[in-house]
């Protein structure tokens, strides 16, 4: 399910904290006591076994030694002789108990340490069917919880189907038991010799290889400062190397193309240069050639009524053009200072609407108003909005000489975070705004002229010096909205503007 919500581990914040070289060092350690865990498991299991056996052999080999010592005897019924090979056997220092039982089950010879047997050896021998050799480990009472191998082996004389009695012999399990903690403390310690070699080496391994890691960071980082001189050394030929390496000739080209950007900066400066100085020069050239006319004639003819007359509507309407270009380009040039307050932006669209009505009745251009009534305000300088619409509201107008459509539509954007519509790069915030969309069905821009329309001094207009759209561009940008421009030929203009909503 998409809505699904996952459950967050209470560790899934601190593991996020931990740095890349830490999370590799307690990964390698985790991985390395695991198989120390069960490297230890398999070789102290495999060990106890091996113990264990060698035990049961031991005490078995010990009774077929007692049984080959007194079966002569028991044969002969010579019990000082078995009395003797029992005493013999009980220096053996595991040995807890050793008892002769003659072929009528009678007790021929024993050794007891000091054990209460009595009752373990008649019970464990009531019901026992005869046979071969057993060995049972059994618990000893009052033996400390002393275990022991307890083997039942019977005597058998060549030629005589039948027992000729039975060796009862009992081998402590202590000896084994210290043998196997012994064996575990031995593995425990090398458990933790390995443990801690592992760990200062995945320590060491985990800085190594980190360490190309944090220079390529501090490179990027220093990269995105615009500090194109770093350089990161390889000091190996594995995969960290050649990203070391692919890093520095990465660096290498942005500089070789920052470096081409410059250059075609300068171009691009020189040639804006050149363009204005040829706009400026063609729109102030043919006012200030009427003014010289003029003055000329008022100095030929000063007392002719007409030529005054001439002279006083031409001077000032040429002086007014003159005027507007020099306005233009100091509202491009100049610092931007705003007059902010809370502005409605369906009025001001309204306002320019009508300021152009008799244009658009004259050309049969049918206007769409679609303004949403619950547009919040906006903080704005209105007059410079003003401008801002009325700019593209003319272009859409002229584009339409034979008449089209216009359509004028506000709407609210809850919030602009992941809004494709929105260009990358501009300065509204994540928060609510407003989208404003202004268009036409003129004859639309062509594609190798649309990525230009807000440069300076770039027009495609016979008249006009070209600063009208980037005037609206810097408008727009001041207000830290931005606009957008999508047009198709024969088709249509759209311009979409985004500001920020004052809630």
């Amino acid at each position: 399910m998409s809505g699904e919500v996952r459950p967050k581990w209470p560790w899934a914040d601190w593991a996020a904290r931990l740095s890349f070289r830490k999370k590799l060092a307690l990964m390698v350690n985790l991985l390395i006591i695991l198989l120390i865990v069960g490297a230890a498991f398999l070789v102290e299991r495999r060990q106890r076994n091996a113990i264990v056996r060698e035990v049961e052999k031991r005490a078995l080999i010990m009774a077929r030694a007692l049984e080959s010592a007194t079966a002569a005897d028991l044969f002969t019924y010579n019990y000082v002789s078995i009395e003797q090979s029992v005493l013999k056997f009980s220096k053996e220092p595991d040995l807890v108990y050793a008892v002769v039982l003659d072929k009528e089950g009678n007790l021929a010879a024993q050794f007891l340490l000091d054990y209460p047997l009595n009752r373990l050896l008649n019970r464990r021998a009531e019901g026992r069917k005869p046979g071969g050799p057993t060995v049972d480990q059994v618990h000893v009472p009052g033996t400390e919880r002393e275990t022991v191998y307890d083997v039942n082996l019977p005597v058998m004389i060549e030629g005589s189907p039948d027992p000729w009695g039975r060796i009862r012999l009992g081998i402590s399990l202590k000896g084994m038991y210290e043998e196997i903690a012994r064996t575990r403390w031995e593995i425990a310690g090398f458990g933790i010799l390995a443990l801690v070699v592992g760990s200062a080496a995945a320590t060491t391994l985990a800085r190594r290889m980190t360490r190309p890691i944090q220079a390529l960071t501090q490179g990027v980082a220093a990269v995105g400062r615009g500090d194109l001189s770093q350089r990161i050394e390889a000091t190996s030929q594995d995969e960290l190397g050649r990203l070391s390496a692919a890093f520095n000739e990465m660096t290498a080209q942005l500089a070789r193309v920052r470096e081409l950007e410059e250059r075609l900066r300068r171009a691009d400066r020189l040639a804006a240069l050149g363009t204005m100085a040829a706009g400026i020069a063609h729109d102030i050239r043919n006012p200030l050639t009427s003014i010289l006319i003029f003055s000329q004639l008022m100095s030929l003819h000063h007392d002719d009524p007409d030529v005054r007359a001439k002279f006083d509507r031409v001077v000032p309407r040429e002086l007014e053009r003159v005027q507007a270009v020099i306005e233009d380009m100091m509202e491009l040039a100049r610092p931007s200072t705003l007059n902010l307050e809370p502005t409605n932006l369906n009025e001001v669209l309204m306002q320019v609407l009508e300021m152009f009505e008799g244009q658009v009745a004259a050309q049969g251009i049918k206007v769409g108003r679609e303004f949403d009534r619950d547009l919040p305000f906006c903080m704005a300088d209105r007059k410079r909005l003003h401008r801002c619409f009325s700019n593209i509201i003319a272009n859409g107008i002229q584009a339409m000489a034979g008449g089209g459509d216009l359509t004028v539509r506000t709407s609210v954007i809850p919030t602009t975070s992941g809004d494709p519509a929105i260009a990358a790069g501009a300065g509204v915030s994540n928060g609510p705004a407003i989208r404003v969309v202004i268009a036409d069905t003129g004859q639309g821009i062509p594609p190798d002229r649309l990525s230009r329309i807000f440069d300076p001094f770039y027009t495609t207009k016979e008249k006009g010096l070209g600063l009208g759209m980037a005037i609206t561009h810097r408008i727009i940008e001041d207000h830290k909205g931005n606009i957008d421009v999508q047009s198709q030929v024969a088709l249509g203009t759209t311009f979409t503007i985004h500001l920020p909503a004052s809630l």
